[in-house]
């Protein structure tokens, strides 16, 4: 059985209601502010006040002081207490007014002035205490805060990760496809290629092919170096001449165009890299006969083109000098043409360089939307080691940046070798130039 608070069944009773006589048989009532009573003598006349004390402890010598729970704890105070005329009764932990009538507990009166204590003296945020608890003793409650889960940094980045991953598989995966080299054509660039360095500048070697259909490989029509600085935005082009003299091996003194009819693109990565004696990280060999596709799907290309074009008995092409929109047929022909120019196929390969840097400003006024088209159409244009991982940073690199452009052609003069046409490069000038062209340098100063 549990222990019963006698004072719970009675009415209190006020020790001060007979200051000349005191019930010693009875306990003095703890006030709000102490739970000790003092000790009195029987033979002693002592008046209560003086025998407890304004503190509550009166005469007694080293009374023992229990610890008071803090205001705020959820330590509730005894059941009952009365008030007297200098404390306040308290009921649970809930302060009642003075005034206030105490009754046995669980009376109509007593949980009305328990109400009344809770809206005067309402608990702290962190408390739950309703009224009933207070006119039932209850200490307060604590009230239960609950806590968001949230996902941490790793669980987020993994599902980002998913979502990259599958987007790129959707939409860039078929690109990837396309512009892959055949698996013959991927095995001559075995050993050829350097590694690229993250965030350095890398040399692109651009072939463009006239192979014709059931052709393996043929001589490359255009030749040209692109150096790539992503941090700068900047390109620079160079032009080599497609019968420029070297020693390919096991074929002895050949033009340089050659080197991808006996070798494919490892082959002509080989000889432009001896020759103009720099790595070359990526290669990407153009088929012309698709660059018509590749123009009509841009709508056209706007061209400055420098020189005047007249040439009806080869390509049938008529240009006027100055700024030309021109489609996909005419652009091929243009690239094409090197009849009827002072200076041949220099002035060809100016007209590419110039056409190259018009598309590529095209493809860049192209909206995010419109470029995975266009890159289709480069996929059936281009064959490369290259994929939409590298040149989607590129474009966005190019495209929110006002990109340098800078352009040149080896250094060279034609002559006449046991009746084989040739283009000899000067090897100091083009050490001298390709010293700007590795600085980041303007070539066309030198």
């Amino acid at each position: 059985m549990s222990k019963r608070n006698p004072y719970d069944d009675y009415d209190a009773i006020d020790p001060f209601a007979n200051d000349s006589t005191l019930d010693n048989n009875l306990p003095q009532i703890p006030t709000g502010d102490t739970v000790m009573f003092p000790v009195v003598d029987e033979d002693d006349d002592i008046d209560p006040i003086d025998a407890i004390g304004s503190d509550g402890f009166g005469p007694v010598a080293d009374p023992y002081v229990p610890e008071q729970p803090p205001v705020d704890s959820t330590e509730a105070f005894p059941k009952t207490m009365v008030r007297s005329n200098f404390g306040e009764a308290v009921s649970g932990n809930t302060a009642v007014r003075p005034d206030a009538p105490l009754r046995r507990k669980g009376h109509k009166h007593g949980r009305n002035a328990s109400q009344d204590a809770y809206a005067q003296y309402p608990p702290s945020p962190q408390q739950s205490y309703a009224p009933q608890d207070a006119a039932r003793g209850k200490a307060p409650r604590q009230r239960r805060v609950r806590r968001r889960r949230r996902f941490g940094f790793f669980p987020k980045l993994l599902v980002f990760i998913a979502i990259v991953v599958g987007v790129y598989w959707l939409v860039a995966h078929p690109i990837d496809e396309k512009l892959a080299f055949s698996p013959a054509e991927q095995q001559t660039l075995n050993g050829k290629l350097a590694w690229e360095i993250p965030c350095t500048p890398y040399y692109v070697l651009a072939l463009g092919s006239d192979a014709r259909e059931g052709d393996t490989y043929s001589r490359t029509d255009t030749m040209m170096l692109v150096r790539i600085d992503f941090l700068k935005a900047q390109l620079t082009l160079v032009s080599i001449p497609r019968d420029t003299m070297v020693q390919i091996e096991g074929q002895g003194t050949q033009k340089i165009n050659a080197a991808y009819a006996f070798g494919g693109a490892g082959g002509a990565v080989k000889a432009v890299s001896e020759l103009m004696d720099v790595p070359i990280h990526h290669v990407a060999v153009v088929h012309f006969e698709e660059l018509t596709d590749l123009v009509d799907y841009l709508g056209g290309v706007t061209v400055n083109v420098p020189v005047s074009v007249y040439d009806p008995e080869y390509t049938g092409l008529i240009l006027d000098e100055g700024t030309q929109t021109l489609d996909g047929e005419e652009a091929l022909l243009w690239a094409r043409t090197r009849y009827g120019f002072e200076d041949g196929d220099f002035q060809r390969q100016a007209n590419q360089r110039i056409l190259l840097t018009s598309l590529m400003n095209r493809m860049l006024s192209l909206s995010p939307s419109e470029m995975p088209g266009a890159l289709d159409k480069m996929g059936e244009l281009i064959g490369t080691d290259l994929r939409c991982y590298n040149l989607a940073p590129l474009f966005l690199r190019f495209k929110f940046s006002n990109p340098i452009i800078y352009s040149c052609s080896v250094p060279a003069t034609p002559e006449t070798i046991d009746g084989v046409s040739y283009v000899i490069a000067d090897e100091a000038a083009l050490a001298q130039m390709m010293q700007v062209v590795n600085a980041g340098g303007d070539p066309s100063e030198v």
